[in-house]
């Protein structure tokens, strides 16, 4: 099995690295609400408006998310929704999912790591999402990680084992969470349904 591995792995907790950015919590808490602003790393990153195949991408995974929650028992949305996850960092993934189990992190904002995050790519986010929110991820305990290829039609499954992201196989189409029974994905069904979507 393929191992995806973070920069700044210990055993023992999360360690940042050594150049953070100048920005922590409390100066993220003071923006105005609605930013399209996360912190990542001590730094804050704003981003551009998503394109169409993107957002048609959220919005069919927003309804799987929430088709997960009614079958399990737990909490799910779409950004923006804040996941504070250290003081040098509070991102707004894509989309996210907190089992039954730990409903009680979601509060005005998400106190902790989702058990899944999924992040779409674009050109301006593929580094980040795939560099250091993948790594960040890893070592604040999120769970599970998907990223999400909108021009290449693909899912890369991740699963935390101890800090990191293993790549998890697909079968006949259909991936399924080894963590979470409501977290089912029928992919060829899933893409042609984005196809319809973008369709002229």
């Amino acid at each position: 099995m393929s191992t995806i591995t973070p920069q700044y792995v210990t055993l023992t907790g999360y360690s940042p690295p050594t150049s953070l950015g100048p920005y922590r919590a409390a100066d993220y808490w003071e923006l105005p609400e609605g930013e399209p602003v996360e912190l990542i790393l001590g730094n804050l990153i704003v981003s551009p408006s998503p394109n169409y195949l993107h957002q048609a991408i959220s919005a069919l995974l927003t309804e799987f998310i929430l088709g997960a929650a009614r079958t399990g028992g737990g909490k799910g949305c779409a950004a923006p929704m804040d996941v504070e996850l250290a003081d040098h960092s509070i991102p707004q993934p894509d989309l996210m999912y907190v089992s039954k189990e730990r409903r009680h992190i979601v509060k005005r904002h998400v106190e902790g790591p989702p058990d899944l995050v999924i992040e779409i790519l674009s050109e301006s986010n593929a580094r980040r999402d795939r560099v250091d929110k993948l790594n960040l991820y890893a070592e604040t305990g999120v769970a599970e990680y998907w990223i999400v290829d909108p021009e290449r039609r693909h899912f890369d499954f991740l699963i935390n084992r101890t800090g990191r992201f293993e790549v998890q196989p697909q079968h006949d189409n259909r991936y399924q969470s080894p963590l979470l029974a409501e977290l089912t994905l029928e992919l060829v069904t899933f893409w042609a349904e984005v196809d319809r979507m973008v369709a002229d």
